[in-house]
């Protein structure tokens, strides 16, 4: 015996099929709106000018081809020659080579190490805008950062541990949150 619903979608579907029969050959009668009986002209295509492209050629055609447009008639001009009043030969000077010296190596400075207070790690990033903003209006500098889907926030930085370690104490006795020290890292 077949199952009730598959009856009942094989009697849907035999609906549709019979009611489609019905009503397509009156939607679809054969006759042409009056609205697409229009003409529509195209002009003709403007003329362009023919662009003959030139072959490929090799590295070695180019060459040969620039060396036999090459000037071939090029003249040096003469140079002024000093003459001494005992040779008729030009002197020559020697010049001593320039000694080069070598630049000291510049060695960047060491910013100092920076600390901030982890305060919460969350999934949802509206959790962490919500504490940085009740953080902020307590007056502290809270941010927060994205790390693996993770939204960190953070409060700080400062230059000296102690600092952030009181403000952790601060924030444990008015939040109830525990933080963790760590360096502040600007990524």
């Amino acid at each position: 015996m077949i199952d009730r619903r598959l009856t009942y979608r094989l009697i849907g579907a035999g609906l549709m099929v019979v009611s489609a029969a019905i009503v397509l050959p009156l939607v679809l009668d054969g006759e042409r709106p009056p609205e697409l009986d229009m003409q529509v002209a195209v002009s003709e295509p403007p003329a362009f000018e023919v662009v003959e492209i030139a072959p490929v050629k090799s590295a070695q055609e180019i060459a040969a081809e620039e060396a036999e447009k090459a000037p071939q008639d090029i003249q040096l001009i003469p140079l002024a020659k000093s003459v001494s009043s005992s040779t008729t030969q030009p002197k020559q000077e020697v010049k001593a080579p320039v000694p080069v010296k070598k630049a000291a190596k510049v060695e960047p400075k060491k910013v100092a190490d920076r600390w901030a207070v982890q305060i919460a790690t969350f999934k949802s990033k509206s959790n962490a805008t919500r504490l940085v903003e009740k953080l902020k209006k307590a007056n502290y500098d809270a941010y927060s950062m994205t790390t693996n889907a993770l939204y960190k926030v953070f409060v700080g930085p400062e230059f000296k541990r102690d600092t952030s370690k009181k403000i952790r104490d601060d924030i444990k006795k008015e939040f109830g949150l525990a933080g963790l020290v760590v360096k502040y890292s600007v990524n």
